[in-house]
């Protein structure tokens, strides 16, 4: 071997050890992410309900008063890509009295990107409030539009505000129908 190749054998070793070390300076240990937050997002029963459950975030950029599907999908595309979410729980079409134009494959699809590892529940909202349909109307409105969430791969739970003759009332988390569906939100993430 030649004083040249010895040489450049010499530095290139040298330039090879000072990369490890920098490498191993600077490299920083990536922990995986631990799954574990649960999300409630979606009009005012989310913010009313979201308030009253331990181990939720009701985030505000995802859940107002008055909101129809349009506001939290709009609201979702500008929402960053978030990993650590294992549950989200969806208030959403009461405002809209539950339209059959509501875009919901759009709104499924949009929380499965933005919660990529979360399940996602939804729950019947109120209705009758309004006075603007029949209480059987309203009840058949309801059943059609969460069966779409159900068709969706989104589990629609068990509870339901339902049927409320004052808005007040359709808001209170004190009224049994709104305890059950505290109840079983926290059920689920208790386990």
């Amino acid at each position: 071997m030649t004083k040249i190749s010895q040489r450049l054998l010499k530095v290139a070793l040298g330039f090879g050890a000072l990369f490890f070390i920098v490498s191993k300076l600077t490299s920083k240990k990536i922990e995986p992410t631990v799954i574990k937050r649960n999300f409630m997002v979606g009009d005012s029963h989310a913010v009313g309900i979201g308030s009253r459950i331990n181990n939720l975030v009701t985030d505000k950029l995802l859940a107002k008063g008055g909101w129809f599907v349009s506001n939290l999908i709009n609201a979702l595309n500008t929402y960053p890509v978030t990993y650590d979410v294992k549950n989200v729980f969806i208030s959403i079409g009461t405002n809209g009295q539950f339209s059959k134009n509501d875009n919901l494959d759009l709104l499924v699809k949009t929380l499965r990107q933005k919660f990529p590892n979360a399940k996602l529940y939804v729950f019947v909202g109120s209705y009758g409030w309004s006075g603007s349909l029949s209480k059987a109307a309203s009840y058949a409105n309801a059943q059609k539009y969460y069966q779409r969430f159900k068709d969706l791969g989104v589990t629609v739970l068990n509870s339901q505000l339902g049927y409320h003759t004052t808005d007040a009332l359709a808001h209170s988390t004190n009224t049994p129908e709104a305890k059950k569906i505290i109840a079983e939100i926290t059920n689920i993430i208790k386990n």
